[in-house]
């Protein structure tokens, strides 16, 4: 194997500094380039080993033929769509990523969501500040039922808040673990039964090839009415113009999510749904807090190092 004063590192992404001075302290040469744009990669990737990216940076087969000296591609996050994993494999590239690292933060995050959408927090404190004292009528949690598609670590996470609150859980996943949903006293269901019985469906499955358009109209309306989703996964697993006429004729209460189909969002289906007073939506901010970005910076250093000494072997 190379000296690691050879294994030219290119950050892609704002990251937090320990990664950077990890990387640094390690012995590693590092590039930070956090507003590099997809045609720059293409020019830099030559003369790197290491490629650290978040979600902004798509890493395309375009970028991998030319990164005939990459050995790792390490993902500061969760999700690897963002990485076009078979050119990746092709060339020999390992991945690595910080899996468990937000958790606790996204989890926060959809109860908050949650909360906000079912009270009308939003628009209520956009009415006050513009002058207008007029109340609305919620929806209670407790006692409702919560449907959780993707019942890894951030959806036991998210559960585990839930019934606290005092929130029954179901669950759907192609993956099932009796402890895990027995630790919530939750039970796994169908995804039909699940989005027939949910009061509130979170989406948080981990986004693949044959997952993508997972509910569309026919889903929607078999929903509760009024039901409440919430989605800081990938916008891809709801059909959106379905989702918009289905929150046009309040079949369903409302949406919030942490992500769009286009970030930012663009097409003229996607701007008025996200225009809607039943709609939240805040700007991948999932990981978003100073906890989360540290751990990420920390877990990402830990499997990259943890890597390169396999490779080494």
């Amino acid at each position: 194997m190379a000296a690691k004063n050879d294994y030219k590192v290119l950050i892609c992404d704002p990251v937090d500094s320990a990664l950077i001075n990890g990387l640094q302290s390690a012995g590693f040469p590092v590039s930070y380039r956090p507003s590099i744009t997809g045609t720059e990669l293409v020019e830099a990737i030559p003369e790197y080993r290491i490629l650290v990216v978040r979600s902004r940076t798509k890493v395309t087969s375009a970028v991998l033929d030319r990164a005939d000296n990459l050995r790792i591609i390490a993902r500061a996050g969760i999700g690897t769509d963002n990485i076009d994993i078979k050119a990746a494999s092709k060339k020999g590239v390992h991945i690595v990523t910080a899996a468990g690292s937000s958790t606790q933060s996204v989890a926060e995050l959809n109860v908050a969501l949650m909360v906000n959408l079912a009270r009308n927090v939003p628009r209520l404190s956009s009415m006050v500040k513009s002058g207008t004292w007029s109340k609305e009528t919620g929806m209670e949690l407790f006692g409702k039922i919560a449907g959780i598609i993707g019942f890894g670590r951030i959806g036991l996470a998210t559960a585990m808040i839930l019934r606290s609150m005092g929130m029954a859980v179901v669950a759907h996943d192609i993956v099932t673990s009796d402890e895990r949903i027995s630790s919530v006293e939750g039970r796994y269901v169908s995804l039909d039964e699940l989005l027939r019985l949910s009061d509130v469906i979170f989406i948080l499955a981990t986004l693949s090839e044959e997952a993508g358009g997972m509910i569309n109209g026919e889903h929607l309306n078999s929903m509760k009415k009024g039901a409440l989703i919430i989605n800081t996964s990938r916008s891809e697993f709801i059909d959106g113009p379905d989702l918009l006429s289905a929150l046009k004729n309040r079949q369903i209460g409302g949406y919030a999510a942490d992500v769009t189909w286009n970030e930012p969002p663009s097409a003229p289906w996607e701007k008025e749904l996200i225009a809607m007073d039943n709609v939240i939506i805040t700007p991948h901010i999932g990981a978003q807090t100073i906890e989360a970005q540290r751990r990420v910076a920390e877990y990402t250093l830990k499997n990259l190092l943890v890597k390169m000494e396999e490779i080494a072997k």
